[in-house]
């Protein structure tokens, strides 16, 4: 929201090199309307006054590793409106809204549209769709219509590579967008609401979710500001508004600006973890962002459920709801967990436990078996790092007993990672995973490790750090890793 800037340009671009200069990584900056002209900020197909120079603008950004987003809905005004009435292109009556079932009427709001695709604007935010902008008949064709086009457009010249999320979205309008749980009221009731709508989303196989961290309406206080970065780093999308007295680095305190870059930093290294869970959701329809009953279906504990979650398969989150809480109960299923904030901790479910949680601190457990792909592959704004290349780090916590498997998405294709145990050894091997890294390995009574039949040196080819359990060997390409005698931090 720049409507109380001078220069809104200029504003963009000193946040974009403000979040550089504080090493918190990101790839879009998206305008929230007003950001065009005409009297609702919206309406007109072009950026207002105060972006004297757009193309510049999305030039400087892509200069800085970023791309712009902008606000859009099927709620005409403007010039869009004008043409649109004078056309018989509205719904009869007083209602905003263009009738997109009608191919001529779809196929002019997408040129419309596109006006922004051509000036290098490479994704938006829809909202509204649900506020008598047309009749309620329509409105669910509307919310896979709508984002259909908008989609279209924009692969037309960018092919896959734009993003969009909705507000409101129906059945097939998964494969042109993802959503976001719409304004919620800035308190800890709207984090509340914002945890609930990801599980049902994930339940109706919406699998690309996301919040407004920090909510909507009004200012955040500190509290809450941070209580919501630390849930969205473990949702697929964060989301994070900005502006007139909400701006982490101008208008909080450094202890906030610091849980900032440490939640986005852990969103952005999960990303080989998420893209992987994402993926699958288009195979499988297992959502990222999963309610427990719908792995533990027959615990009667997780029946109603809803302050905690799992991510993917093997990581389950519990975030902060309470204000001025910092500890938190939190229920462990059915398994064996590991505290995954130090990793030392192990419990044995079902068991409810009581978790520390002080300011910036998010309580999450991770399953025994787990495989946790993480790392830094996708560049963004990071100009800090010099001769930057894509990176993976895998975090492996073996079963004692059983063989685990993870499908990682490369892009491109799936490659396996399995973990797994022959004899009294923990054998891992992975295919090509297009970028090389680190294995961490959480494992007791090492005697010794061979990588692709080659005998290493501790020190030399790999380190291993008693106290932690924690074995961390580097990989290139297709690996197979033995570690002699290995025994599972969580027991036989």
């Amino acid at each position: 929201d720049l409507r109380d800037a001078a220069n809104a340009q200029e504003k963009v671009i000193q946040d974009a090199d403000r979040l550089r200069a504080l090493h918190i990584p990101a790839s879009a900056m998206w305008l929230d309307r007003p950001y065009a002209s005409g009297d609702q900020g919206w309406g007109n197909m072009d950026l207002d006054s105060s972006f004297p120079d757009p193309p510049k603008m999305i030039r400087e950004l892509k200069d800085r590793g970023m791309n712009l987003m902008v606000w859009i809905a099927n709620r005409n005004s403007g010039h869009l409106f004008e043409e649109g009435a004078a056309k018989g292109y509205l719904f009869p009556g007083n209602w905003p809204a263009a009738d997109l079932r009608r191919p001529e009427v779809y196929n002019w709001f997408k040129d419309k549209l596109s006006a922004y695709v051509r000036l290098g604007i490479k994704g938006y935010k829809i909202d509204r769709g649900d506020e008598d902008e047309m009749p309620r008949s329509v409105e669910n064709l509307n919310a896979v219509l709508f984002p259909k086009l908008a989609a279209e457009g924009q692969s037309e010249v960018n092919g896959n590579d734009y993003f969009i999320f909705s507000r409101n979205a129906s059945d097939t309008a998964r494969k042109y967008t993802s959503i976001w749980s719409g304004d919620p009221w800035n308190n800890f009731a709207g984090l509340e609401m914002a945890i609930k709508n990801a599980q049902r989303s994930g339940a109706i196989n919406f699998p690309m979710w996301g919040s407004d961290t920090g909510a909507y309406f009004s200012v955040p206080t500190k509290e809450l500001f941070a209580r919501w970065f630390e849930f969205s780093a473990y949702s697929p999308m964060m989301e994070v508004l900005i502006g007139p007295k909400r701006t982490v680095w101008y208008d909080y305190d450094q202890a906030l600006v610091d849980i900032a870059k440490t939640y986005a930093t852990t969103h952005h290294d999960l990303i080989p973890y998420t893209r992987s869970y994402v993926y699958a959701a288009t195979q499988t329809g297992m959502p990222v962002m999963r309610s427990l009953i719908l792995e533990y279906p027959t615990d009667k504990n997780l029946f109603d459920t809803w302050d905690e979650y799992l991510c993917g398969h093997d990581l389950l989150v519990a975030p902060v709801t309470i204000e001025g809480a910092t500890e938190r109960k939190v229920y462990l299923p059915t398994g064996r967990w590991i505290n995954y904030n130090h990793r030392t901790t192990m419990y044995e479910g079902p068991t409810t436990i009581s978790a520390e949680a002080p300011l910036g601190t998010i309580p999450v457990f991770v399953r025994e078996g787990a495989i946790i792909q993480r790392g830094d592959i996708l560049k963004g704004n990071n100009n800090w790092q010099e001769n930057w290349a894509p990176k993976l780090h895998i975090e492996i916590f073996p079963s004692g007993q059983l063989a685990s498997q993870f499908d990682y998405y490369t892009g491109s294709g799936v490659q396996k990672i399995i973990a797994s145990r022959k004899g009294d050894n923990l054998e891992i091997s992975l295919g090509d995973l297009g970028a090389n890294g680190t294995l961490e390995v959480y494992c007791r009574n090492v005697k010794g490790v061979s990588s692709n039949g080659a005998a290493l040196s501790q020190g030399a080819g790999y380190t291993y750090d008693a106290r932690a359990h924690k074995l961390s060997v580097s990989f290139q390409g297709a690996t197979n890793l033995v570690i002699d005698g290995a025994s599972s931090v969580f027991g036989p």
